[in-house]
């Protein structure tokens, strides 16, 4: 194994990497880039990905962000249910959230999101992040509790799927599940797992060969 060759790739690869506009207000930068046009009402969110992955350039990351900011309200607890790198969790704070619990099942993913949210100056009983597996293990799922305005969950469609069948635990009666990383031909076996898990979809949204669903749950 070679160290250099693995330090040139790190290097190179950071080449790639500009700060990337999620919408008009939200910029996802690198930690060594500098924004030149920075202004007062902008959110920046800084992020060094090393290897693990979640930079936001992604079409499943701006619905979800698009999503958050048409249903999050002020002080609002989020759930972050596949955080990788932590984007979604660091948007979520800086929307006005005022808690917010990241799960990954990578503890690699745990540690990078840990340092990218030291790296943003947010404090740590603000922003936490687990590890964990919320499909397996019943006593994380115990310990989490049903405490949340908005579980958002930006994987796939075959997380999504089973996931639909546990999230309910973690929300308030009228809080929303928003799941997001659905490539468009997994559209309708997701809609029909939510559906099939008691959720009533409240809106969905597209973006090229991506679908984000917003849903709650069905009360009779």
């Amino acid at each position: 194994f070679d160290k250099t060759k693995e330090e040139d790739w790190v290097n190179n690869w950071k080449k790639f990497f500009k700060p990337i506009r999620l919408d008009e207000q939200i910029v996802i930068k690198p930690t060594w880039e500098t924004l030149e046009d920075q202004t007062e009402d902008m959110i920046v969110v800084e992020i060094d990905p090393g290897t693990a992955f979640g930079t936001g350039s992604h079409e499943t990351t701006r619905l979800c962000i698009g999503q958050l900011k048409k249903y999050m309200k002020d002080g609002d607890k989020i759930l972050d249910a596949g955080s990788g790198s932590g984007i979604l969790s660091f948007v979520c704070n800086k929307l006005g959230a005022e808690h917010v619990l990241g799960i990954d099942i990578d503890p690699i993913a745990v540690d990078v999101a840990g340092e990218n949210r030291d790296v943003n100056n947010i404090p740590a009983d603000a922003v936490s992040f687990i590890c964990g597996n919320v499909l397996e293990d019943q006593k994380l799922v115990d310990s989490i509790g049903a405490n949340y305005d908005i579980v958002v969950a930006n994987i796939l469609a075959d997380v999504i799927i089973p996931m639909s069948a546990v999230v309910q635990k973690f929300m308030k009666d009228d809080g929303l599940f928003i799941s997001s990383g659905i490539i468009n031909i997994k559209e309708e076996e997701v809609r029909q797992a939510l559906l099939d898990n008691n959720f009533d979809i409240v809106d969905t949204v597209y973006m090229n060969d991506w679908v984000s669903f917003v849903a709650k749950k069905h009360i009779d």
